[in-house]
């Protein structure tokens, strides 16, 4: 049974049309994820479903009692988590028939991830979602819903079946376009050399004696032949005009990070802490073992909501934990609540000035996290919360260190910006410790994986935790 129907769906946000959908259907029992770029319109679509924007075209029904969470923000008494936790409790008590949910594991720590995907599996009635975490998606997703130049294209499946569709969906379109480059280049050949033997057939020939040829011209037969070659090319110019060029998907942007070992000199050993206690406010938070920072050190901090993870990070950063640091230790610390950009620099300029890579390397990785090149030359000014976020990133990643920590890198990046850094961090050259609560994002990009419980900090399988 349908329980939303969309026809002739036109979303517009401040005279910008974000969404324009001929039909769409939601079924009972649907388990639906909608995905999308930053700015596409995944949170507005989802309030004109509940009702909270009226600024939609054309017709929009829904047959079912609905609860919904859309994105929180913390409660000064409550972390993320808590408060996204309490709110999602009060929710599965309701019982509705359909659950519209905005990111709902976002500032979720591991245990908590897993009440929810237990929840979501338990859960009868139909579901739609809006998340980039692709670890739930691939859990619980039987639809995933992208939106795709101003559409939303249906993809049965989960995530990872998604992303499947999506890579033959390239491979079909590589093959069409070289098809379709193959006909162009034989049409214009055989064009070229019809009109080319048109012209020879007006002009008099060696072998022929000028009286035979003007015999054969007065008759016609010249004439006539060039007249018939010449509109047998245009048949074929009509023929390559039709042609239609394969509208290709653009690729996917890749750039390779420049390491010059001469250029920077990473030593073998750069931090080596010894055992010790974590404190805060004089109060202890976990002890943790002696732990080295070596030159190939792909370091992951996770652990629940408030264990310290981020307290230790800003100590390590702070060189404020007891044990060996090497000397003049270039390090840089990213988190997103501390991002400080000069507003009148352009995107471009804020990262030339962090990093020694070149300018068009610096472009590519900008374009990578969602910052294409005509934003990448305005004034950070003009740039959205989330994109000076991103940028921050991008500086970050390829500044001048030779130790790079970052504090919950993917919260609030889109799937392709996260998909990016986990490409860029899997060939980093250089060192980096993380905290990060996405399991998938984490084994893909470490070689080692610490976790707080019980009041330890300890090493535990990066691809099990």
């Amino acid at each position: 049974m349908e329980i939303l129907t969309l026809s002739h769906y036109q979303l517009e946000v401040g005279g910008n049309l974000l969404l324009s959908i001929n039909q769409l259907h939601l079924h009972q029992g649907d388990k639906v994820f909608l995905i999308g770029d930053n700015g596409s319109g995944k949170t507005s679509f989802l309030q004109t479903l509940i009702g909270e924007r009226r600024s939609y075209q054309g017709q929009l029904s829904l047959h079912s009692d609905v609860a919904y969470l859309l994105q929180l923000q913390a409660a000064q008494n409550q972390s993320g988590g808590e408060k996204v936790m309490a709110s999602l409790k009060a929710l599965f008590q309701k019982n509705a028939s359909l659950l519209i949910l905005d990111e709902p594991s976002s500032h979720l720590d591991k245990p908590n991830q897993k009440w929810l995907i237990h929840q979501l599996k338990r859960y009868r009635g139909t579901l739609l979602v809006v998340s980039h975490d692709r670890y739930l998606m691939n859990q619980i997703a039987q639809q995933i819903w992208a939106i795709e130049k101003q559409d939303i294209k249906v993809y049965q499946g989960n995530y990872d079946a998604y992303r499947q569709a999506k890579e033959l969906e390239m491979q079909k379109q590589a093959i069409e376009k070289a098809n379709y480059q193959r006909q162009v280049t034989k049409l214009t050949k055989q064009i070229q050399a019809k009109k080319e033997r048109a012209n020879q057939m007006v002009k008099p020939k060696k072998n022929i004696s000028r009286s035979d040829w003007k015999v054969n011209a007065f008759a016609g037969s010249y004439d006539s032949q060039a007249k018939r070659i010449a509109k047998s090319a245009k048949a074929m110019e009509n023929r390559l005009a039709k042609l239609t060029p394969n509208r290709q998907e653009s690729k996917e942007i890749w750039a390779k990070l420049k390491f010059n070992p001469q250029e920077k000199k990473i030593p073998h050993t750069l931090i080596h802490l010894r055992e010790g206690n974590l404190s805060r406010n004089k109060q202890i938070l976990f002890t943790y073992p002696d732990i080295a920072i070596r030159a190939d050190s792909k370091l992951a901090i996770i652990g629940r909501n408030k264990a310290g993870k981020s307290t230790f990070l800003e100590s390590l950063a702070n060189q404020d934990l007891p044990g060996f640091y090497s000397d003049h230790l270039k390090l840089t610390f990213f988190k997103q609540d501390q991002v400080q950009l000069d507003s009148q620099l352009t995107a471009f300029e804020f990262v030339q000035g962090q990093s020694n890579q070149d300018s068009r390397l610096i472009l590519n990785y900008l374009a990578m996290m969602g910052i294409p090149y005509q934003k990448a030359h305005k004034k950070i000014a003009s740039l959205s919360g989330g994109e000076r976020v991103r940028l921050a990133l991008v500086g970050a990643m390829l500044g001048d260190h030779q130790l790079l920590i970052l504090d919950e890198p993917t919260n609030y990046l889109d799937l392709v910006a996260m998909e990016a850094l986990e490409r860029c961090l899997k060939q980093y050259p250089y060192p980096f410790v993380l905290v990060s609560h996405d399991q998938q994002f984490v084994s893909s990009v470490v070689n080692r994986c610490y976790v707080i419980r019980d009041g330890q900090l300890e090493e535990i399988d990066k691809d099990h935790f």
